[in-house]
């Protein structure tokens, strides 16, 4: 393949940083932060200016507690940062500032088109940010784009690199039934995820590539590499090849 599109992929970090690999598109599937401190967020911002990929594409996940707005003000402040002065829409503006930040939307770069959402299936009696009730999960996946080329969450979809083994609350399946049904349906070429962090790496099924880009394991320590893929490069009509919506 002559002067493929590289895409870099990492997510479940937690404040806790690596080296990586060189590409064009940098992709974090989320809980960049452990509790959406303003220290943690603004710690992962700066280290996101330092970064030399062209697009950096960010989103969300259940640790991101501050991106969560409705929730956050409702629940979420009050459990996790009682009593302290944190200007959560002010983060969140300055995040956007500097990356493409996806939130049930998508973005084309240089004629791909990518979609990301930063839900995951609800963990019992422990409330967090996005989170869907599997009841709910089938119609709240309605909202993912048809016609796109790479799909970005933060849960895992049922079936793939899903299982807990150790680290939460109960040993089992943690995957997204519904969501795996919508992928099927969309079926695009990449399905890039996290949240079960003992599931690492990439499955395939009927031409989807499925991976899991977590690099920390069940005990939150650094365990893997930044997941690297390429495709070729699209003939763009877009002047800067960027295109969000």
């Amino acid at each position: 393949m002559d002067n493929p599109l590289t895409f870099v992929c990492i997510s479940d970090t937690h404040s806790q940083y690596i080296d990586l690999p060189q590409g064009d598109v940098f992709i974090h599937c989320g809980d960049f932060s452990t509790h959406g401190e303003y220290f943690e967020v603004l710690q992962f911002i700066d280290w996101l200016k330092q970064l030399p990929f062209k697009y950096k594409v960010v989103i969300g996940g259940n640790h991101d507690i501050f991106l969560d707005t409705e929730k956050y003000e409702k629940l979420l402040k009050n459990r996790f940062h009682k009593n302290k002065q944190q200007d959560h829409k002010k983060l969140q503006q300055e995040l956007k500032q500097n990356c493409i930040y996806l939130e049930n939307s998508s973005v084309v770069i240089e004629g791909y088109k990518i979609w990301g959402s930063p839900y995951s299936p609800t963990i019992p009696l422990n409330p967090w940010a996005f989170q869907v009730e599997p009841e709910d999960g089938e119609e709240f996946w309605k909202i993912m784009e048809e016609g796109s080329d790479i799909v970005l969450t933060h849960g895992a979809p049922l079936g793939h690199s899903s299982y807990v083994h150790t680290y939460r609350p109960t040993e089992g399946e943690w995957g997204d039934e519904a969501l795996a049904k919508r992928i099927k349906e969309v079926k695009p070429l990449y399905h890039i995820f996290g949240h079960v962090h003992e599931g690492y790496g990439m499955t395939e099924e009927d031409g989807i590539k499925y991976v899991n880009c977590a690099i920390l394991d069940e005990q939150y320590e650094l365990a893997e590499k930044a997941y690297v893929f390429q495709l070729p490069r699209r003939v763009v009509q877009e002047k800067e090849g960027l295109e969000q919506s």
